[in-house]
């Protein structure tokens, strides 16, 4: 008798929203057996065929690609970025991607690109809109803001009585796999539990609104909603205010009576759910997110790295991960830019 394995992906980047990604995908693994690296999906080896849901943003080398035959995939939520496109489909990538196709897009130009390569593809959104919310966590009073500018952060001050913490995505090279995903909850019981969640980042906006925490999603200054593909489809899901019109009007998002998420996303989050459970008849019920946190404001210490500032002059933030740092430069394809 073959006993089915389950895969889940993990990562060597400094933005914690790929482990958030992976979080997402656990809901509809009954175990896992295997952690396999995005970068390195055609390096593993198993002696049963293993499930893998392939989904979030798709990748630094798509030499890399197709992954080995021991891998079975879900081709779902799938953002494949535009600075790798002219390698990332050879021949034998876009045949692997029409034989376990239709590929589920996370965004409408990742669809619309493979379409026009005649690889079969749809929109399915994203994947951390299945993110299930701790009936037990309770909503505090603070605001989370998420990668803001101290502009914004000083506008969200005046506007409110309410604590506002500025908390970074980033996260140094030094954390093990096992730290990564705890510091990914910990992320999640924040959004959660804040008032409001203020950012320009998708991977905090999708999780936001699939714990159903209201969410403004800014619009930075070069418009950056309109001409980045990542935010086809995805965009219209939340309430956004362009970075301008938020410091200049008061009236664009109330910060204190903050509006309700759009409802666009239940549909997308059904059919999402629909399709993994079905890949791997499995669907976990209960929330990832744990409700026996430390106290909120120790969570938020050690989340107020601001490593987008130190990663512009420093790569490796500490001399004794320069080791470790270099071996995963070179083995693991890590790389300071794998952040989106």
């Amino acid at each position: 008798m073959t006993i089915e394995k389950y895969g889940l992906l993990k990562y060597s980047s400094t933005n914690i929203g790929d482990e958030i990604q992976s979080l997402a995908a656990m809901r509809f693994l009954p175990r896992v057996d295997y952690f396999i690296h995005r970068e390195q999906t055609n390096r593993f080896k198993s002696e049963n065929k293993t499930k893998l849901i392939m989904n979030g943003w798709w990748m630094w080398k798509p030499k890399h690609l197709p992954p080995s035959a021991d891998i079975e995939p879900l081709l779902i939520s799938m953002h494949i970025t535009r600075r790798v496109r002219d390698k990332f489909l050879s021949k034998r990538t876009k045949k692997y991607l029409i034989e376990h196709g239709p590929v589920g897009c996370r965004d409408y130009d990742t669809a619309e690109w493979l379409n026009n390569n005649d690889v079969p593809a749809y929109f399915s959104g994203c994947l951390t809109l299945t993110l299930q919310k701790n009936p037990k966590i309770k909503k505090k009073d603070y605001i989370i803001a998420v990668d803001v500018s101290e502009e914004i952060e000083n506008e969200l001050r005046k506007r409110t009585r309410r604590p506002v913490y500025n908390i970074s995505r980033m996260i140094s090279v030094a954390f093990t796999q096992e730290e990564r995903y705890q510091i990914a909850k910990i992320l999640l019981y924040l959004y959660q539990s804040a008032h409001c969640v203020i950012t320009s980042r998708l991977h905090v906006a999708m999780p936001s609104i699939a714990l159903e925490t209201p969410v403004l999603l800014l619009d930075l200054n070069d418009n950056i909603l309109n001409k980045d593909g990542r935010y086809t489809g995805l965009k219209d899901l939340c309430n956004v205010v362009k970075e301008n019109d938020f410091l200049k009007n008061e009236k664009s998002y109330s910060i204190d009576n903050p509006p309700k998420n759009p409802d666009k996303y239940l549909e997308i989050r059904s059919k999402l759910v629909e399709a993994c459970s079905r890949f791997t008849g499995y669907n976990n019920e209960e929330s990832i997110i744990d409700d026996t946190m430390i106290p909120e404001l120790e969570l938020i210490k050690l989340m107020k790295f601001n490593y987008s500032k130190i990663l512009k002059t420093v790569w490796w933030i500490k001399s004794k991960d320069l080791f470790k740092a270099a071996f995963q430069k070179a083995i693991l394809g890590k790389t300071r830019n794998d952040v989106l």
